[in-house]
């Protein structure tokens, strides 16, 4: 029987205070730092904002790294691509600085129909090795989400799957969100990460676009998620990413139920 005590993480993204990350660290939850904005603008300045708002708290971490502006897959700009590269080394080490048990890397998606996706997608394996490498050095796991819908996605699950069967030293961040959207099969997606799945992003839609809505509020079939959780071998950090406009108290909330389920296939997190 799982437990899911201490797995259940919290993006900061909707977290407009201060105050309620102190409050979401009070509860024991996890804390995934969204390391987007102005106060990541320069990254020594969120390291040190973020150290010093999380110096009392000692519950798990993780970081997203940021994606605005970069492109491990850029079609036509090699400078781009470096860049990148440069940027996640350098938030791998931030990672380290601030405890954090995995950093979260978009590998980016297809940008036009005019591009070759294969071409595109053989940029970004060429590119992965060497962040694992820049990862376990850091002592941080690597955790490369899906992305992209439709015709933009670099990865479908079949690729997706096979990405950390490819690749010594990846781990997979499994946006649920973003699966459905897709239409991939998300307990089969699930079960055949098995333990390459360090962690998912939680959150709901309707079907028609990126909302990341409360789990429960949206169309996605959350049982058939906790029932392939169930059947894995080790509990990955489970990561409530909402929206800005969701209120702290849902957040909250969402997190005392999920930690609360001894076993995930035998209850629901609704509405």
């Amino acid at each position: 029987m799982t437990s899911w005590q201490g797995r259940v993480f919290v993006s900061t993204l909707p977290l407009a205070r201060p105050l309620d990350i102190k409050t979401l660290a009070a509860t024991g939850a996890g804390v995934e730092i969204f390391a987007e904005g102005p106060r990541w603008q320069d990254p020594e300045n969120g390291l040190k904002f973020m150290a010093m708002l999380l110096r009392d708290y000692h519950g798990p971490r993780s970081l997203h790294a940021p994606f605005y502006d970069l492109n491990l897959a850029s079609e036509n700009y090699p400078l781009i691509r470096d860049l990148t590269l440069d940027v996640y080394k350098h938030f791998l080490e931030i990672a380290a600085a601030l405890r954090c048990e995995h950093m979260v890397v978009h590998p980016h998606a297809c940008t036009s129909p005019i591009y070759d996706p294969a071409s595109a997608r053989q940029r970004v394996k060429n590119v992965l090795p060497l962040l694992a490498s820049a990862a376990q050095r850091a002592g941080v796991r690597l955790a490369v989400e899906n992305i992209g819908r439709g015709s933009t996605q670099l990865f479908d699950s079949e690729e997706y799957i096979n990405l950390f069967r490819e690749i010594d030293g990846i781990f997979a961040l499994l946006d649920i969100g973003h699966a459905y959207l897709n239409g991939w099969d998300i307990p089969r997606v699930i079960w055949q990460l098995g333990d390459k799945l360090a962690a998912l992003h939680l959150h709901d839609n309707r079907g028609r676009d990126d909302e990341h809505l409360p789990v429960g509020t949206g169309r996605i079939n959350w049982r058939l998620v906790w029932e392939a959780l169930a059947l894995l071998p080790a509990a990955p950090a489970l990561v409530l990413e909402y929206n800005e406009e969701v209120r702290l108290n849902r957040i909250l909330a969402d997190v005392n139920r999920l930690a609360s389920m001894q076993q995930l296939g035998t209850d629901t997190c609704e509405a």
